[in-house]
């Protein structure tokens, strides 16, 4: 006798008969509807799409599985999921943690424990729309995992990149110092990832310290490294919707102020479709805030790109700006990020307060020459509360 399902069958099982019609009413919603308030659920959170999918049986056969699609199809990246910084000496892969890594929903706040083992020859290097960028030892491969679904697109090694970032860097290193030498060089880098409708997958590596941009395709052979420089920046890269966004001085200007500028994924050569090309950065628009590194940053919050930082020399008053609203020519500051709140040091961060009860809402959190944490909250304008 085969067991039993563990697949909760919707019109069974039910102990009274108005609990077995209402689950058959359920049961009985068609496949297409079934499918399209599927995809409404995943637009929201992955997890809700998996718990919605074994409701039952019906639901689960009507709706598209995560694995196998959950690198290839954007749909299914875990964009509000973040690697959780453990502290205390505890990294991905050390001995304490068993193999696990704690993973935190930017807007519910729900923790996740996953168990992904490879870290015992893998390092992250990045994380963009939740995927994890990981460099794999001795052999510098680069691999993009989706933590959970186990998907893993897997790229070109680094290693012979550094010869064109380094010129007369010898080739007879060893397995060690080849780590250490990538290790410089990909500190702080920034990855952006985008997919195209046969579901071929693009890399671009923002390597600031050396302000250029590597790129590659899941199956090539090598990366490939833009022959042209990104300009002087003025805040890390970050990556947004497959794009990679820098706030940067433009050479052209003989004044000291600074742009927002996009660099977008490889496109085919025009010369050969068969080959990319990435094309210099795309200067969008002039920022309104403070020249200086460091002192604005772009940041994701909700669906939206967002400018924040200072507006004075004495880093005593902040600005918020909607990009899109800036592009458009809309030059003012917002006064409601609504239950958001934004981190900034080296890096943007947003949160929503309502999945973080301690942290206030319509509020940023910054870092600086103090190094004492300041929040910020609006009313009718962004000032320092100590």
């Amino acid at each position: 006798m085969p067991p039993p399902s563990t697949t909760p069958q919707c019109g069974g099982g039910s102990s009274s008969k108005r609990r077995r019609l209402k689950a058959d009413s359920w049961a009985s919603l068609s496949q297409d509807l079934v499918e399209q308030i599927g995809w409404r659920v995943l637009a929201g959170d992955l997890r809700d799409y998996v718990r919605f999918r074994a409701v039952c049986t019906h639901w689960n056969s009507s709706t598209a599985p995560p694995r196998g699609r959950g690198v290839t199809d954007p749909r299914f990246h875990p964009r509000r999921w973040m690697l959780l910084p453990e502290g205390y000496g505890l990294y991905p892969g050390h001995p304490n943690l068993g193999g696990y890594v704690r993973f935190f929903n930017l807007s519910t706040g729900a923790f996740v424990r996953v168990h992904l083992p490879l870290f015992d020859d893998h390092v992250v290097l990045d994380s963009t729309d939740g995927l994890l960028l990981l460099l794999r030892h001795p052999d510098t491969a680069i691999r993009l995992l989706h933590p959970f679904t186990g998907d893993i697109a897997e790229l070109p090694p680094v290693w012979p990149l550094l010869p064109q970032i380094k010129p007369g860097i010898s080739r007879y290193l060893t397995a060690e110092m080849k780590v250490q030498e990538l290790d410089f060089f990909l500190r702080g880098v920034c990855a952006a990832v985008s997919v195209n409708t046969a579901g071929a997958i693009a890399v671009m590596l923002g390597i600031d310290i050396k302000r250029r941009v590597a790129y590659a395709t899941a199956g090539d052979q090598r990366w490939f490294l833009s022959d042209w420089e990104l300009p002087h920046l003025q805040a890390r890269t970050m990556s947004f919707q497959g794009k990679l966004y820098a706030t940067a001085v433009n050479p052209a200007d003989k004044i000291n102020v600074y742009y927002i500028c996009r660099i977008d994924p490889p496109q085919p050569s025009a010369e050969d479709n068969h080959s990319l090309t990435l094309q210099p950065p795309r200067m969008l628009v002039k920022s309104p805030l403070l020249v200086g590194f460091g002192n604005a940053h772009l940041v994701e919050c909700g669906s939206e790109l967002m400018l924040a930082g200072f507006t004075d020399v004495s880093l005593a008053h902040l600005a918020v700006y909607n990009v899109s609203d800036l592009i458009k020519g809309k030059v003012v500051p917002l006064t409601d990020i609504g239950d958001h709140a934004i981190f900034f040091e080296e890096h943007g961060l947003c949160v929503s307060a309502k999945g973080f009860p301690s942290i206030s809402g319509n509020s940023i959190i910054c870092r600086r020459r103090s190094f004492q944490m300041v929040e910020t909250g609006i009313n009718d304008s962004w000032c320092v509360q100590q």
